[in-house]
């Protein structure tokens, strides 16, 4: 990590630099998605992004610059991408830069820091990239829903123990339809039946469910651990049921 940020900042002394986070499982592409996927649309216009989940050496794999939602993403040609994107991008390029190091094995640092610092000093991808129309794709899992029910899945677990499903509010609120409900998981005898706005809702040790600030249904204990309590582990099943 230090050694990217010295690489931008080099290029770049004045250049903001963000950690959105550097707690994804290792090379797991879907957990960093979802993690992007949550809070791009917060960050404003022109920001640049980095992400080095699974990329590989630079003479192994493409990478990519990618113009999407008026933001920049630099990422491996992993899938990545077709996890995020819900329209196809702007602009997308594989990067063609020239690497200063002999030694390929680093991409963020050797090809993403100076693309980003390059991109940042008004640059743009098609300079630093040749196009190109298509990706190596990978495929979200969803929700599956009937009339009365909502099975989804665990797909991050924070620091904290919140465990973190991939069950959207405007998907609940479809299903639901204002009908009473029962949040169920693998262990039973621990199911909610109600809403909560914030931690503090709830007493000490008490589980809870509310929907988070980037809109999916979390679970937590009120300073405790819901993941090790409630065996709610990623890719762990969660069984809404309305009625």
């Amino acid at each position: 990590l230090a050694l990217v940020k010295a690489k931008i900042l080099t290029q770049l002394p004045d250049a903001h630099i963000i950690d959105i986070s550097h707690n994804i499982a290792n090379f797991d592409i879907a957990e960093a998605a979802f993690i992007l996927k949550m809070v791009l649309d917060e960050f404003p216009k022109d920001t640049i992004h980095i992400v080095g989940v699974g990329s590989q050496d630079v003479d192994k794999i493409e990478h990519l610059g990618v113009r999407y939602k008026n933001q920049y993403i630099l990422t491996a040609n992993n899938g990545f991408l077709s996890l995020i994107a819900e329209q196809h991008p702007d602009t997308l390029v594989e990067l063609t830069m020239n690497i200063e190091s002999d030694v390929l094995t680093f991409p963020v640092r050797d090809l993403y820091a100076p693309a980003a610092a390059y991109l940042a000093n008004g640059g743009t991808l098609e300079v630093i990239g040749r196009k190109v129309e298509n990706t190596v794709s990978r495929m979200m899992i969803h929700p599956t829903t009937g009339s009365d029910y909502i099975h989804g899945r665990i797909v991050y677990v924070d620091k904290y123990g919140n465990a973190i499903s991939n069950i959207h509010q405007s998907l609940f609120k479809k299903i639901r339809q204002d009908r009473g409900f029962l949040i169920g998981f693998v262990h039973k005898g621990y199911e909610i039946d109600h809403l909560s706005q914030r931690y503090g809702d709830v007493p000490k040790s008490e589980r809870l469910a509310l929907f988070n600030s980037g809109g999916y249904l979390e679970i937590a204990i009120n300073e405790g651990h819901a993941s090790d309590l409630l065996g709610l582990d990623k890719s762990e099943t969660i069984i809404i049921t309305f009625g």
